[in-house]
């Protein structure tokens, strides 16, 4: 009787490990990369207004950041529904910011973009579209900023990788995301807690 009570007490104390290490382990973000909005900064990136983009502006925000066009079918709905996904689940007073950046600036018109956003956003929350002045540019700030692979396969396709980058309230980067991983929520809202807010 003593024996079995001590291996049950043993039994659940390994659940409770494996399980402890199981949420450690998904809900630890990565560490600290690179301070990014310098590197951001050196692009010519305009708003919807066609004003210039002051990254500075997202100094104490905790930034999730794709790269997208408003004609594609494949990757970019599923990227822009995650975004407005992690937006709805965390509360609208919370330092999060939603960033997208075009891969396809000359055709992403203003018309376009604001029914684009209009379909994905989250009442309360901000969410930024920002263009460069040639898909050249965007193709390079992807690649040489954030290591993303972009190239146009015809004349209205961009094959780009699925990729949503985690950035701090320091302007670090903290990570690279698919529009699968589960852990993108449960990271945004620890890196919120570390900023100070949930």
């Amino acid at each position: 009787m003593k024996s079995s009570l001590y291996l049950w007490a043993a039994w659940v104390g390994s659940a409770l490990v494996a399980g402890g290490w199981w949420f450690y382990e998904r809900y630890t973000i990565p560490p600290a990369g690179r301070v990014i909005w310098p590197a951001v900064a050196a692009y010519p990136l305009v708003d919807l207004a066609g004003q210039p983009v002051r990254v500075e502006a997202l100094q104490g925000k905790v930034v999730l950041l794709t790269f997208v066009y408003t004609r594609c079918a494949s990757v970019c709905p599923r990227l822009s529904g995650r975004l407005r996904e992690v937006l709805l689940h965390t509360p609208p007073e919370a330092p999060l910011v939603a960033v997208s950046l075009s891969l396809d600036p000359e055709r992403d018109t203003l018309g376009q973009v604001e029914a684009y956003l209009a379909s994905y956003s989250v009442p309360g929350r901000r969410w930024l579209f920002w263009r460069l002045p040639t898909q050249k540019w965007a193709f390079v700030l992807a690649e040489t900023v954030f290591g993303l692979a972009a190239a146009r396969l015809d004349s209205t396709n961009i094959l780009h990788t699925d990729a949503i980058f985690l950035i701090d309230c320091e302007g670090r980067l903290r990570g690279s995301y698919t529009s699968y991983d589960e852990n993108l929520l449960l990271h945004t809202q620890k890196l919120l807690r570390l900023c100070g807010t949930d």
